[in-house]
């Protein structure tokens, strides 16, 4: 082994140092990896030279005595590699890398290099095969050339097997794989993660936005990985996207486009249509899109730049049609005023996205990179698109600035990667409203019931008046080492220091849910309380209405530091079999507010003697905390002291991996793997214990103070197979998640149960003097069995086409009763908490992409289509008595859409490209619903008609909403040279 100079040593210990004191790194997340065996005489003096071929940079390493090398650190790109017999240089040979690629290249001393030495019956860009990880590949290709509805670089993401990204009716998306919802995905960009510490949706910036995470002009390519993700991954325990963003080359390029569409050019959804039958017409509205790109070499083969700027400008329409009208009496109570409400109105939304980099080859050994990003949205939006009255809306601000600085360290088999960074996200959603945010429904039960109800329209204020930050540093290394036959050891530390500043009311106003009387026209809410039968909870409660108070604002001001290590060894043990051995721990000081105190009247509540309640008296000197350990509840878990609550180090995930090349050239390999991967749980349930326990005779809200972290076990077993120019893959996954966060119902009856009260209803009312006891704990658990199959054919210069198209086959399952991602389960603990079809997941998904360049006139067509089988629905029935409810499963129609694109490049001169684009989103026109009314109805008298399930409902099935795209037509023009 050849040990690095005095200096390069003193660097090393650095590091090692570091490993002792702090968390992960990331630069291999966002690099490949080059090796390979080179054929030449025994004792000749090789080495390896990878020359990046628009940057001009060049890679070197030594090969090993057996005639071995690997090459690390390789940003992705085209290279020429070559060996070097002492100063004597060998033929090139060109290579591609992707990105997260461990790319297999055997090359020859002195002669022409080859990819193998036998034939490869697949596409030459099986370099990779050899790989125990679970990869789908989206390249810059394919993401320029595929339709979509917006400049989102993530919407090629579901070309990989077992994931969706999918758009709501409002145009927010999101990005999920198998049972476990959003929250649990993580974006890595240039190797740094995006993971939301604060909200939900993954990534900094997702939760309900109509904007997009990053510039998709800068994206180079990225790869989606759903299992068996090396020990480099942190913070992430469902799909990690790696993506790498593009640099400056030794060319000058500048690129500029620019798209619109807008309601006259796409069609109406089947609810748009209602809504102007009833004589409400959509108002005209537009969505553009804009950006540029410039880069190129500031000095020649040493330092380069890049700069890239999207933005975007939406109108969005919406029409507000009261609902449910004819079950209520016409011109009586205020049923005249809420038909008033009828009419127009038009959402407005901005976008700014910007993204500088510089890159700089200090010399041989040395290589430093700086990239800052900047993220502003501003956004007006109602409470709901369709059902809210002018007033019930709100501004939002969505902002982002992230800070990157890399200085890579090559020598001999030595490579250094060191990093510090710097993020603020910061999230505020705004709303002056002072009066409450009321709820207006209908409900046909006899007597009627507001759980039994439908909604009619929204009125009064938005409740929000929210403001959230996360802000933080890290720094970080990773070494890694080839200098040990057939080992590539790689080991890693990150320490980040996050401050959180949750601020503000998501309640600033009482929000009111209300049912209309269906004879008088009027509410069962007096202005200040609930009317109707049962009435309780200080007026707040009552079979036919409930108030949420507002909420005080509160602030939850803390700092949490998140270290982790890992180590990983990619061994070779021969040509054939590699093993991938690897090790991560992480560790949270402070994840959910350790000094928080219970309130002390709280606490006497709780430990005071329990009453009459439900019919049910306990005996005498029983407290209500007695009471709940009857049922199983040791409330001593969940209040907190100051010091009770101690940060979770249990976090140790191995990851164990296997590939095997069974004939040695790459056509047939299998593969597999198991490991564990931590997540972590958001910030926010802290202040929500804070903010809701300020209110005086309020709820209860208690976090369990023994914390985990969320994690997933990943075990998989699968092979990829060379088919003529085809790469195909099918494997076998189960991915058993837990430890997942819940907010649950915590009261309980005297006798430590749910009195007579329905299986699915949570009891109201707490202790004395309070509301709803609310327990929060991490108790969550999903399961996905998963058969995914997958075919690409890769693109290249000579066929001019590329395709691929990836199946999922999922069993997925949730112990969540309300079978979802909804991070409230009222209804935990009571019975046995079983396995229930997840809400999330497909059982059959089918993704398909198709684009050719070599047509007539040089006109270029791609395609996008997707169908789904359709996502279970929970359908609740109260047929049998309302103590008797139940949850019946229910299928929803398929999904399907066919997206299309033309474009046509125009050449005005050998420097300047104009292109010419149209896609057509929803080609066909289908029809894809996003909801139903799935209340089956409650009891029925001997003269009541019945629905499926056995209920008074005759909606039971009806749609309520629309999920994906109307045909959209988007035109786009591009300019580049």
């Amino acid at each position: 082994m050849r040990l690095p100079s005095a200096v390069f040593q003193r660097h090393a210990l650095a590091t090692a140092v570091c490993f002792a004191l702090a968390g992960a790194a990331h630069a291999q997340v966002s690099t490949a990896t080059l090796k390979g065996q080179v054929s030449a005489k025994v004792g000749a003096d090789l080495s390896v030279v990878a020359v990046n071929q628009a940057t001009g940079v060049s890679y070197k390493t030594r090969a090993q005595a057996d005639g071995s090398y690997t090459l690390l650190g390789l940003p992705p790109g085209s290279y020429l590699v070559r060996v070097m017999t002492g100063n004597e240089a060998g033929s090139a040979q060109a290579v591609t890398l992707h990105v997260a690629e461990t790319a297999a290249l055997d090359l020859a001393a002195g002669g022409t290099a080859t990819l193998n030495t036998v034939t490869v019956t697949g596409s030459s860009a099986r370099q990779g095969v050899r790989d125990s990880q679970m990869g789908t590949l989206v390249s810059q290709k394919m993401l320029e050339a595929l339709p979509q509805a917006t400049h989102n670089f993530l919407s090629g993401a579901d070309l990989a097997p077992g994931v969706v990204f999918q758009r709501d009716g409002n145009g927010n998306t999101s990005l999920q794989s198998g049972a476990q919802n959003f929250d649990h995905v993580n974006v890595f960009i240039d190797g740094v993660g995006q993971k939301n510490n604060i909200l939900r949706g993954g990534l900094a910036g997702q939760d309900t936005s109509r904007g997009n995470p990053f510039p998709q002009s800068a994206i180079a390519e990225y790869r989606v990985l759903t299992q068996n993700y090396k020990a480099e991954f942190d913070q992430v325990s469902s799909a990690a996207i790696t993506a790498v963003t593009k640099s400056g080359s030794n060319k000058l390029e500048f690129n500029a486009y620019a798209d619109r569409t807008g309601t006259n050019w796409r069609s109406l959804t089947v609810f748009e249509q209602q809504r102007e039958a009833d004589g409400v017409p959509l108002p005209p509205s537009s969505k553009k899109e804009f950006g540029f790109s410039v880069g190129g070499p500031i000095k020649k083969d040493q330092v380069h730049f890049f700069f890239a700027y999207d933005g975007k400008k939406i109108d969005d329409s919406r029409q507000v049609v009261p609902r449910e009208t004819d079950k209520l009496p016409s011109g009586a109570g205020i049923v005249p005023s809420l038909l008033a409400a009828k009419g127009s109105h038009i959402d407005s939304f901005t976008e700014h996205l910007l993204f500088g980099k510089i890159d700089a080859n200090l010399n041989d050994e040395q290589r430093l990179s700086f990239s800052g990003r900047i993220r502003r949205e501003s956004d007006h939006l109602a409470e709901s698109a369709d059902l809210s009255a002018p007033g019930n809306d709100k501004d939002r601000k969505n902002d982002e600035t992230r800070l990157d600085l890399k200085h890579e360290w090559i020598r001999g088999d030595w490579l250094s990667e060191a990093r510090a960074g710097y993020e603020d996200y910061h999230w505020n959603p705004r709303s002056a409203a002072t009066t409450p945010f009321v709820k207006y429904k209908v409900s046909t039960a006899t007597p009627p019931r507001l759980d039994a109800s439908q909604d009619v329209l929204f009125v009064g204020g938005s409740p929000d008046a929210q403001d959230r930050r996360q802000k933080g540093v890290f720094i970080s290394e990773e070494l890694s080492y080839t200098g040990l036959r057939g080992h590539v050891i790689k080991g890693g530390a990150k320490l980040k220091s996050m401050k959180y500043e949750l601020g503000g009311t998501s309640r600033s106003v009482d929000i009111v849910e209300t049912l209309i009387d269906r004879v008088t026209g009027n509410p069962y809410f007096s202005g200040g309380s609930c009317t109707g039968t049962n009435i309780s909870n200080g007026g707040a409660n009552s079979d036919q209405c409930k108030i949420d108070r507002a909420l005080p604002s509160a602030d939850a001001n803390f700092s949490n530091r998140q270290l982790g290590l890992f180590i990983q060894d990619d061994w070779a043990i021969d040509k054939q079999l590699e093993l991938n051995l690897g090790v991560r721990w992480d560790y949270e000081s402070n994840m959910l507010n350790n000094g928080y105190v219970t309130p002390a009247e709280r606490v006497a509540a709780l430990r005071a003697a329990d009453g009459e309640r439900w019919g049910i008296k306990p005996p005498s000197g029983q407290t209500y905390a007695q009471s709940l350990a009857l049922g199983g509840v040791n409330i001593d878990d969940y209040i907190s002291t100051g010091n009770s609550r101690k940060a979770f180090k249990g976090a140790i995930a191995p990851r164990l991996g296997f590939s095997y090349d069974v004939t040695g050239d790459r056509n047939t390999v299998v593969f597999g793997g198991w490991g564990r991967s931590y997540d972590r749980t958001m910030a926010n349930h802290a202040l929500d214990e804070l903010q809701k326990n300020k209110q005086g005779g309020g709820e209860i809200w208690l976090i369990r103070n023994d914390f985990k972290l969320p994690y997933a076990d990943q075990l998989s077993l699968g092979v990829r197979q060379a088919v003529g120019d085809w790469n195909v893959e099918a494997a076998y996954s189960r991915v058993t998640a837990r430890n997942q966060f819940i907010w649950f119902g915590g009261n309980r009856d005297p006798k430590g149960g749910w009195a007579t009260q329905s299986p699915i209803d949570p009891l109201w009312g707490g202790p004395n003097g309070f509301g709803t006891l609310i327990l929060g704990d991490f108790v969550g658990a999903t399961r996905t069995d998963s058969l995914f199959l997958k075919g690409e054919k890769p693109y290249t210069t000579a066929s001019g086409w590329t395709a691929s198209v990836a199946y999922t086959y999922a069993d997925a399952q949730t112990t969540h009763k309300e079978w979802d991602s909804n991070i409230f389960d009222w209804t935990y603990g009571r019975s046995t908490h079983g396995w229930n079809p997840s809400k999330l997941v497909d059982r059959h998904r089918v993704v398909g992409a198709f684009m050719i360049d070599k047509l007539p006139w040089g006109m270029q067509f791609s395609t996008k289509a997707t169908w789904a089988s359709g996502l279970p629905r929970r359908i609740t029935s109260c047929a049998a008595g309302w103590d008797k409810c139940v949850y019946v499963k229910g299928d929803s129609p398929s999904y399907r859409q066919v997206d299309i694109g033309l474009a046509k490049e125009l050449s005005l001169g050998a420097q300047h490209k104009f292109t010419l684009r149209a896609d057509v989103l929803n080609l066909f026109k289908n029809t894809n619903y996003g909801g139903f009314d799935d209340w089956g109805g409650g009891p029925v008298g001997a003269n009541d008609p019945k629905n499926a399930v056995g209920g008074d409902n005759l909606n039971l099935g009806k749609p309520n909403s629309t999920t994906g795209d109307p045909r959209v037509v988007r035109i786009a023009v591009h300019y580049k040279f």
